[in-house]
């Protein structure tokens, strides 16, 4: 009951872009967290430098490691959409969140958002005295 209270608060254009981002990031059917890289690498022979690659690599943190996975061909397009998928939803969900933040000071009463309004401005530097 106290979400249905909440979301007619909105204002609509906050609410439906909320409602499209939603449905933007249940859209995304895969998703792989990290980079992808190409490399490639020389060595020297016995006339001539010879350049091998290039080599895709996925490159991610997990466990708290480090971890870099060499992808072949034949993988590279599912990989690169699923790494694009990711990055996509990370951004619609800053968005959602932003939007989010936004009602919510949007809600306050004005004593709060004067209280409040002091933090999100840059404050100037104190001169020292000497």
């Amino acid at each position: 009951m106290l979400y249905s209270s909440y979301t007619l608060m909105l204002t609509p254009s906050v609410q439906q872009q909320r409602a499209q981002l939603l449905q933007q990031m249940a859209s995304i059917d895969s998703m792989i967290r990290g980079h992808l890289s190409q490399q490639t690498y020389q060595r020297k022979g016995a006339a001539r430098v010879l350049t091998h690659g290039p080599y895709h690599l996925l490159q991610r943190h997990q466990n708290g490691k480090n971890n870099c996975q060499r992808i072949g061909p034949e993988e590279l397009p599912f990989i690169a959409q699923a790494v694009e998928g990711h990055a996509r939803f990370q951004e619609l969900a800053r968005r959602y969140a932003q939007l989010t933040e936004q009602a919510t000071w949007e809600r306050q009463t004005p004593e709060i958002k004067k209280k409040f309004r002091r933090f999100s401005r840059p404050t100037s530097p104190r001169p020292s005295s000497a």
